[in-house]
This record gives C-alpha cells, structure tokens and sequence, in this order.
C-alpha cells in the first residue's frame, strides 16, 4: 500500500512538472546548460563563455535568451547525455535524472543512518521541500549536489576519508558550496582522516580539471575566472543577491548594497563566527565519541555535519533558492535525533529549531518571499538552525562514565 501511495504522488507530481514544461523553459535555467552542452557537441566548447555565442544558441535551440551558463566547463559534459533530444523531451528527461538523484538520496540517507525512517517517506517529504521542488521546475543541478554530499556523508561517517574527499570533489560544479565543507572536514578531522579526504579530493579535482582542458583549452583556467569577474555587468546575469538565503542576501537586504564596505565586513564578521561556531561544535561531538563510542556519541557527529552543510549555505557567495535542496540533510539529521534522544531536545532553543525546519515546507512563504524580493530573509532560519541543532555542549559531561 505505501509503494502504490508512493507511485501516486510521484505519477502526479510528474504530470505537474510535465505541465509546466512549457511554460517553466521560457524562464528557467535549464536551457543554459542545454545549449553550453550543444556547443560542447558542435566543437565550440573552446568558446563556452563567450556570452554573445551562448545567448546565438539559445535563441537557435530554445526560442529565448536568457541567464547564462556559469558553471565549470566539465558540467556541460553531463548535460551531453540529454542535449541529443529536442529541448522540452531533454528537460523532462532531466526531471526523471532529477527524481533518481533524489531517490538515492534518501535511500541511501534511511539505509545508512535513519533506519528508523522509510526511504518513501523522506521522497515524498522531499518532493513536498520547496527548494526541491524550484530545482525541478527550474532544471537546476541541486538535487545531483545533494545525492553527492549525502555520499560524502554516509562514506564519512563509514570512516572512508578517501571516498567522502572522491564524492566531494564531484560536487565541485558548486564549488561555492562544496569548497567549505572541504574546508570544515580539512579542519576539524583527525590527520588521518584528513589525508584520505584531501587525496581524494585532490584527484576528483585534477580530473576535472584534465576534463575541462579536453573541452576548451588551456585558457579555460583564464576565460572562465574573467567571464565570472565580469558576470555582474552582463543581461540577465542571474546573480540576485536579495533571492540568496545566505550571509550575503542579507547584508544586501538590510544595506541595500553589494559589493561596499559595510556588506564586505558584516559577511566577513558573520563567516568567521559561523567557522568557529561549526569547528566548536566538531570539537564536542569529538569530546563526546572520545568519552562514549555509542550511538548516542555516533548522533552528535551526524549534528556536526549537518552544521557545516549549514555553515556552507550561509557563507556560500553565490546561492540560488534551490540550492537549499541541500537542507534536506542536515533536517533529516536533526528531526531523527530528536526522535532517538527526545530529552536532549527540551530546552527551549531546540524546540524552536524544531519550528523553524517547517519554515521550508510551506510554499505561501516562500512564493511572498520571492515576489517581494525578501527571500534573503530565509537566511535567518538558517542561522538559528545552526545555532540550535549543533550538538549538545552538555553531552561530554553526560555520556562521561560514572
């Protein structure tokens, strides 16, 4: 009965997004990646950032300009194994990508750490996730990102450095984000530990990098930092930091401004702060392991990843609305430790961490937020979320044997 309730919301919420199809590729941005991917297949992937070229494709290929691709050359090579199809058959052949990416997302999540969780639950409660549900709508690449950090994490707590380094570095077409939590993981972790994971970072990178040679050149390594200098002054740039749910769409929204003194140094100011706050809450969780290896020490380090996933979304520089698809780890995390070890979520910050999670469920907010260029203000729940589900200060001293 669950799985024929599954196929139910699934099959429906496929004809959602097969509706929208044609309305949702004249605005959103999933014909960049498309047309960078059909420049890749006519040889001119030695021009992939020449703005004038990509918007001559997308006028050829999808009827519009629009935003830019902005992401590394190596990516569009993704996009190859549907840019063979006409534009509306490759978005929803995307789409079907995008549920799998999901779906092994939260597989893999139930299997390896929520095994009091069914996997179809999660799906269906992350399908009704509204960032999620803006990376399906947009064609966005955020859900791959989430399947790829939820690997990192799962091969990490398994105490594999080199698989979660290997896993990470795949995600590095967000190196926004990737590139802190690589940064959290290098600090906080063992030697040990933090070898393996630099190696196999290091070499998903290099790999990557050879790739994106093959496709454009040598010069790519200059072509692409200038194109991403020089975004800004371009039409429909995409970068809108009042829709960014971070440090930066803050300060933008309280100063007005990008880019000024003031912005620079409230973002700074907040990015140390959240560092330290995440490496503090390592540090206990590792205090806590060392004292007690049981589950409930196994918990607090869960805790402190989903802390720097957290930490990742709010110093990221540039962050779209369905890049926080990425929030679904670090709530499921907190929402199943709760339930393992109720008692340690009764102090008052915690059962507001537990309200704000809603925050992201409820479409209406969102859509407001969106329309009334106030979606930085998402931010805030984030950062109280990062203060309130961190791991408990006090769990060293309880988990201490008698």
């Amino acid at each position: 009965m669950r799985t024929l309730l599954l196929l139910a919301f699934v099959s429906g919420f496929a004809v959602l997004v097969g509706r929208q199809s044609s309305a949702s590729l004249r605005g959103t941005d999933f014909p960049d990646f498309y047309c960078a991917a059909r420049m890749l297949a006519a040889g001119h992937g030695h021009q992939l950032y020449d703005a004038d070229l990509q918007r001559q494709y997308q006028a050829r290929y999808a009827g519009r300009v629009g935003t830019l691709y902005i992401h590394p050359p190596f990516e569009a090579v993704l996009y190859l194994g549907v840019a063979w199809l006409p534009l509306r058959r490759a978005y929803l052949l995307w789409s079907l990508l995008n549920l799998v990416f999901l779906a092994a997302a939260v597989r893999r999540l139930a299997s390896s750490t929520l095994p009091m969780w069914d996997w179809q639950i999660l799906l269906v409660a992350s399908l009704t996730f509204v960032p999620s549900l803006l990376c399906f709508l947009q064609g966005q690449d955020s859900l791959l990102l989430l399947m790829l950090v939820v690997l990192a994490f799962t091969a990490f707590r398994q105490g594999r450095g080199f698989g979660c380094g290997c896993w990470l570095g795949l995600g590095l077409f967000k190196f926004e984000i990737v590139l802190p939590i690589a940064l959290v993981l290098a600090l906080s972790q063992s030697r040990s530990i933090t070898s393996a994971l630099a190696r196999g970072f290091s070499l998903i990178a290099l790999l990557l990098a050879g790739v994106s040679v093959a496709i454009a050149g040598w010069s790519v390594f200059i072509a692409y930092p200038k194109f991403l200098l020089h975004l800004q002054a371009q039409s429909f740039a995409g970068i809108v930091p009042q829709a960014m749910a971070n440090f930066r769409g803050l300060a933008y929204f309280f100063f007005q401004r990008d880019g000024a003194f003031w912005p620079i140094l409230v973002v700074t100011t907040c990015s140390v702060w959240a560092l330290i706050k995440t490496l503090n809450d390592w540090k206990k969780a590792h205090r806590a392991s060392q004292i007690n290896h049981a589950e409930s020490s196994v918990d607090e380090l869960d805790l402190a990843f989903g802390s720097t996933v957290l930490f990742a979304v709010l110093v990221s520089y540039h962050l779209n609305p369905h890049d926080l698809s990425l929030l679904l780890l670090p709530v499921f995390l907190f929402l199943h430790c709760s339930l393992v070890k109720g008692s340690r979520f009764s102090t008052g910050a915690s059962r507001l961490a537990v309200g704000l999670i809603a925050i992201p469920f409820l479409p209406p907010l969102h859509l407001w937020a969106l329309s009334a260029g106030s979606y930085a203000l998402m931010g805030l729940p984030i950062i109280a979320l990062l203060l309130a589900a961190g791991p408990d200060s006090s769990s060293s001293n309880n988990l201490a044997p008698e």
